[in-house]
């Protein structure tokens, strides 16, 4: 059996075959966070009444993935995210006992020995002890499902969902929610890749602190409010071009910043030695991936960064991925299916 999972920072997906029907396929996601309430009687009986699954930790009440949300309404904080900042925490053992639970739950649990599991993991990836960590732990937790882990680039994974109408050629960009990821590859093979310790959560927060969109605990203390952030997003079908008043003219900066750093970074891979050679002065497609890039006017917001740094000339197409949400996900499994039967072949040989 072949799965794939993406441990993404505002949500963990899963997605693998169905057995009894194998052109199908299975997805789960859950969100990465979990709310911590008082454990009282009144709580602990409207959770149960309301069906909500949940546990006991440290004095406390703990509801995580997709039921935090329906519990948010019984506590004053925010709910706090498996994986701040991107990084596994090292001093929260409750988000490390979650992350195991999650990861269980969401990988098939019957499968062949030495099944293949296509993992990502979210953070940087600069080769600090963090990052060695922050990849120990989750390929630890695949391994423990009786898998045999394999670890991708979002952006490599995104290429292979979503560029096959380009021959696998250009440019792949996938921001998450902490990170954003490059990849530049010719007919599927990588030729350079870059991640910036950037995303959508960066401009939530900047929005919410600038406006004061806060929350408050029963001691007064001001939590910013991103979720409110977030639906407001939704809810006003906010425009990056056209914007309607301050917070939307804001919002537009903030992801020009943004995007000023990836248009950078793109013009710095792009005179790499190794990418020139490559492919010389190809014009390349580009694909976004990722839940910030369904923002309206995100395409023609980039195209602008991209025309200020002077890479318009090698710029075929711009658009974002269908589903840009689970673009990353589907991918890995694409690449996992593809490992396997590269593996077959040398078997055979």
């Amino acid at each position: 059996m072949i799965c794939a999972i993406d441990f993404g920072s505002c949500r963990i997906r899963s997605v693998f075959r169905n057995r009894q029907t194998p052109e199908r396929l299975k997805m789960y996601s859950e969100r990465s966070e979990y709310a911590l309430l008082a454990n009282t009687e009144q709580h602990r009986m409207t959770l149960e009444r309301q069906a909500v699954p949940h546990a006991e930790c440290d004095q406390a009440l703990v509801v995580f993935g997709n039921h935090a949300a329906s519990a948010q309404w019984l506590s004053r904080v925010p709910r706090t995210s498996l994986l701040t900042d991107g990084i596994v925490p090292t001093n929260d053992p409750p988000a490390r006992q979650i992350l195991s639970l999650l990861t269980e739950s969401m990988l098939p649990a019957h499968h062949e020995s030495g099944s293949l599991c296509v993992f990502t993991v979210p953070g940087p990836r600069d080769g600090s002890d963090q990052a060695r960590k922050n990849e120990a732990f989750l390929y630890r937790l695949v391994q423990m499902r009786g898998f045999r882990p394999l670890l991708v680039n979002p952006a490599e994974a995104s290429l292979l969902a979503t560029c096959s109408d380009a021959n696998f050629t250009g440019i792949s960009i996938v921001m998450g929610a902490e990170t954003t990821t490059i990849c530049i590859a010719r007919y599927g093979i990588v030729v350079a890749t870059e991640t910036l310790t950037i995303g959508g959560n960066w401009i939530d927060a900047e929005l919410a602190r600038q406006f004061r969109i806060q929350m408050y605990d029963e001691a007064g203390t001001a939590f910013l409010d991103l979720e409110k952030v977030r639906e407001w997003k939704i809810e006003s079908k906010v425009s990056l071009t056209n914007p309607l008043g301050d917070r939307e003219r804001l919002l537009g900066q903030l992801y020009r910043n943004v995007l000023d750093q990836v248009s950078a970074a793109v013009g710095r891979m792009l005179v790499v030695p190794r990418v020139r050679a490559v492919l010389n002065r190809q014009r390349l497609a580009v694909m976004l991936a990722g839940g910030p890039v369904m923002a309206d006017g995100f395409a023609d917001v980039l195209t602008e960064q991209f025309i200020l740094h002077d890479l318009a000339e090698r710029i075929l197409s711009l658009r974002v991925a269908p589903d840009p949400e689970t673009a990353v996900v589907r991918g890995a499994l694409i690449y996992g299916e593809l490992e396997s039967r590269a593996l077959r072949t040398e078997g055979a040989a």
